[in-house]
Formats: C-alpha cells, structure tokens, sequence
C-alpha cells in the first residue's frame, strides 16, 4: 500500500554540507555524505542526529522532496517522487532498505534477479543540495578507501569493501560511450581495488562465497578491461601514430577498424551492467560484509600492514635493482609489483598519515604509470594485429607497432627515473602509526 511522503530539507548556516530536517516537530541533522574512515554500509548514511530546534535564520529552506512510499517488505521500501529547489525539479526513485541486513539483503537480491534495482548512488539530500545548488551530485564515496577508523583487520576489511562498493555504483552508470572513457576507468580501478583487499585481507576474506564473489569481479573486470583498452589505443598510440604521419589515410582506416572494436566493446559492457549477472555481482558483495569468522581473535591493523607492505616493496626492490636489464615481460610482472603495492598502501597509509606517507605515495604512482605506458604500448601492438582483415592494412598496422616500440623505449627510461625516485622515499610504515602515538 502507499502512503504520501514529504520531506524538506534547510540548509545550516554553518556551511558544513549537513542539512537539517523536521519531522513529528522535531529537528534532525542529516549527513549528505558519508564521514571520512567511517565505515558506513553502501548506499546508506549514518542515522539523523536528534538535535535542539534551531533560531530562525539559522535554517533556511531550499529544497522538499514530495512523493510517495511503499511496503515492500518488512524493512524494504520503494520511494519515488520529486525534489523541487529554486525552481527546478528533478525526478527521484529508489529502494530503501532500513532494519536488520541479515534478513532484508536476501530480500532485495532476490528481487534484482527480476528488476533493475540496485542500492543508491547518491543520497537523497545531497540530490536535494545538488539541485539548490545547481551542480552535480556527489558521489558517496570516491578513490581509495580510508582506513583511518577501523582498529582490527575485521573492520578494515569491511570499511574498505563498502567504500569501494560505492565507488562502483557511482562509476558504473557512467560507462557510455557519449560519456567519455573517465567511468570505464574508475570503474576498473574500483574493481582491481576490491580484488587487491581481497588478497590483502586473505586470513579474513577466504572461503567458497569469497571466491565466487572474486571470480564474478574478474568477469567484470576483464568486460570494463575491453573497452578500457580500446579508448586507450585510439587515444594514445594510434592517435599519436597518426599524428606523426599527418593523417595518412591507411592510418585512418584503421583507426575507423579501432573505433567499431571500441563501439562493441561499449556495447558488451551496456548489456552486462543491465544484466541480472552485474546486479547479483553487487548484492552477494553488501551480504558478504556480514560475514564474521566464528571465534576469530581480534588481530589489530597496524602489525598487519606493516608486514604486508614490507613484503610487497621487497618483491618490488628486487625487480628494481635489476631494471635497466628487464625484457618486456619482466618490466610487465614489474608493474604488476608495484601496482599490488600502491593497491595496499593507498588505504594504510591513512594510519600513518603525513608527508612521508603522501610522498611515497606519489613516487609509487608516478612509478606505476611509468610502467604502464610500456604495457599500453605492448597492448597497443596486440590490438593493432587483431585488426588485420578487418579493415587495416599491413602498412598501418606495422607502423602502429613501430610508433609503440618506441613508445615502450621511452617508457622504460621514464620508468627507471621514477624508479630512483622512489626508492629514496623513506618507507612510511616503519614509523610509529599515528594510533599509538
């Protein structure tokens, strides 16, 4: 059955991005966006906060959201309706999930075998101050998790997969071709985040519905890797090939041969997110963040981060003391090495905060992209010959592939600078963390 829902939202004169709300006569903060290494469940906010009624000019009114609610279930509910701010309108419709997880994320994933439901990208106040404001709506969560509030290794497993959950669901429904290729990209880079805490977090993270999970995020994976491969090729290599060579028209015909392999590649992705598969893909992950091991100690983080950071730049300065001599392949498992240690220190080094940390950091990046315009140039070459006979030519696939193998040679100089960068940073982890101190 449904029943009328209003709700109006003022704005604080403090400028915080918190709204206030009122409801039954009283007065209720409302987070917009989840708080910084608060572990918060994806699609959800910390519950309003109960809070004296405000002076008069201290809440202004800039948006209400009028609709309507139904029951689906006890503790699942279906919204829609319309948020009206300075004149503008925008139409809202969502699932609504309040209560015990254990009992309603089995609901709500049956129910997206048949419809498109999924939880929220964006909460609905910050719609609501979107629209007043006149700009986009912020995502919930975005970038590498925070892991900053979680004490135990437990926690931290959990804080970083809702994180990381969120980044999807924000990034996914920007993967279009009319879009541009940012959606594809942050999408990936969520996915490779998730299956790096995996492994991170392997004493915790282990079991058959673990690795079922792990094994639909590579699905995954490799469908956004498609496309991600071919926006790469025709905006880099091939564009630069052809660049160089002022337009020739055996170039372009091939990169019109690239353009259709991107264009399907698109495709295949569209039809997987709207797929029951992708939908399936995101509720087994928010029900295995329930998942607690029975009687496991509480193991504390920092220990635990320590030690695998070390173990991973070890692994890493191996295959840098003997970098100038590495062949493609080895420079290729390289990248793989320090990728995997950007992947475990973007969300530990949130317990050792401070320069040294956000340094290294971005001498591990500026690594890591050094490396990987190597393999774009190894990809690039594998592409170009996948387009014989399919509308390029001998002359232009050969050329693309020289362009690239001189791409990669530059590449590898970059990437030995980056390197001697880096392994001067001091390693941040051998400090004290900032929760003992």
């Amino acid at each position: 059955m449904w029943r009328a829902e209003t709700l109006t939202w003022f704005r604080r004169t403090e400028g915080d991005g918190a709204l206030l709300t009122r409801r039954r006569r009283e007065w209720h903060l409302v987070r917009t966006l989840p708080l910084p290494g608060v572990c918060c469940w994806p699609g959800t906010l910390p519950e309003p906060e109960l809070v004296t009624e405000p002076a008069p000019e201290e809440a202004v009114a800039i948006a209400r959201f009028t609709g309507r609610r139904a029951q689906l279930a006890e503790g699942v509910f279906w919204l829609e309706g319309r948020i009206e701010a300075g004149g503008s309108r925008r139409r809202v419709a969502r699932l609504l999930l309040e209560g015990d997880p254990d009992r309603i994320l089995p609901f709500a994933a049956q129910l997206a075998e048949d419809l498109p439901l999924l939880p929220a990208a964006v909460s609905l106040g910050e719609e609501a101050l979107a629209l007043a404001e006149g700009r986009p709506a912020l995502p919930r969560r975005s970038g590498p998790p925070d892991l900053s509030g979680a004490g135990d290794v437990e926690a931290a497993l959990r804080a970083a997969l809702a994180h990381l959950q969120d980044v999807l669901l924000a990034e996914t429904p920007q993967c279009r071709l009319e879009l541009g290729p940012r959606g594809v990209h942050q999408s990936r880079v969520a996915i490779r985040r998730m299956r790096s805490i995996l492994r991170l977090f392997r004493p915790v993270a282990d079991g058959p519905d673990w690795r079922l999970w792990d094994g639909e995020l590579r699905v995954l994976a490799q469908t956004l890797g498609a496309a991600r491969d071919w926006d790469v090729f025709l905006g880099g290599i091939g564009r630069g090939t052809l660049e160089a060579l002022d337009g020739d028209a055996r170039l372009r015909r091939l990169l019109r041969a690239a353009t259709r392999e991107r264009d399907a590649a698109y495709g295949a992705l569209g039809v997987f997110l709207a797929s029951p598969d992708f939908r399936r893909l995101v509720w087994r992950g928010l029900q295995l963040l329930l998942i607690r091991p029975a009687d496991a100690p509480s193991v504390p983080l920092a220990p635990f981060a320590a030690t695998l950071l070390s173990k991973r730049w070890k692994r890493l300065k191996r295959a840098g003391r003997a970098m100038a001599a590495l062949d493609a392949t080895a420079l290729h498992e390289m990248r793989l090495d320090a990728k995997r240690l950007r992947y475990a220190a973007e969300p530990f080094s949130a317990l050792w905060p401070g320069r040294a940390s956000r340094r290294f950091n971005r001498r591990l990046a500026d690594l890591q992209e050094a490396l990987g315009l190597a393999n774009d140039a190894s990809v690039a070459r594998s592409l170009a010959t996948s387009l014989s006979g399919r509308g390029a030519g001998e002359f232009a696939i050969g050329t693309v592939t020289g362009f690239a193998a001189g791409r990669a040679e530059g590449s590898r100089l970059a990437s030995i600078a980056a390197w001697n960068s880096l392994k001067k940073r001091p390693l941040f982890w051998k400090t004290q963390p900032a929760s003992d101190s």
